[in-house]
């Protein structure tokens, strides 16, 4: 009886987060008018934060293959968001990195995702808001 409980509340929960991704997205994408799209913004996202890096470095971060990071990767440099280059001791070696053009666009982006996320938890009390981060952190979330 108790396992179908928590069965229950688990189904719940991941309903819960399946809408919260819904919401931020639709917000999120209608006013960048699809722009980007959420896989490109959450690449741009990491690169942002390691500066620079390999292919490889940067599939790590985001748990995607290093083939579909590349996939991603080439629209993106078509884009002019990202840069490649190579390195000058190591010519084998390729580094990808935000345009420096682009960073503005990407904290703009940043600043409008921390908005949606206060919209999301308004209702809770500062209280609430620690607990849930707490479950947050607590949450297993290897990769």
């Amino acid at each position: 009886m108790e396992n179908d409980t928590r069965q229950r509340q688990i189904e719940d929960v991941s309903k819960h987060f399946f809408k919260i991704s819904q919401y931020f997205l639709r917000q999120w994408l209608e006013e960048e008018n699809e722009r980007l799209s959420a896989k490109q913004f959450i690449l741009l996202r990491a690169l942002f934060e390691l500066k620079r890096c390999t292919v490889s470095e940067l599939a790590a971060e985001i748990n995607l293959s290093a083939s579909a990071t590349t996939i991603a990767l080439n629209k993106l440099v078509k884009s002019g968001y990202v840069h490649r280059v190579r390195c000058e001791n190591d010519r084998r070696v390729v580094w990808v990195e935000v345009a420096p053009e682009i960073i503005p666009y990407i904290n703009q982006l940043i600043d409008r995702r921390r908005q949606i996320m206060e919209q999301l938890l308004e209702s809770l009390t500062d209280e609430e808001l620690a607990q849930f981060k707490m479950c947050l952190q607590k949450m297993k979330m290897t990769t």
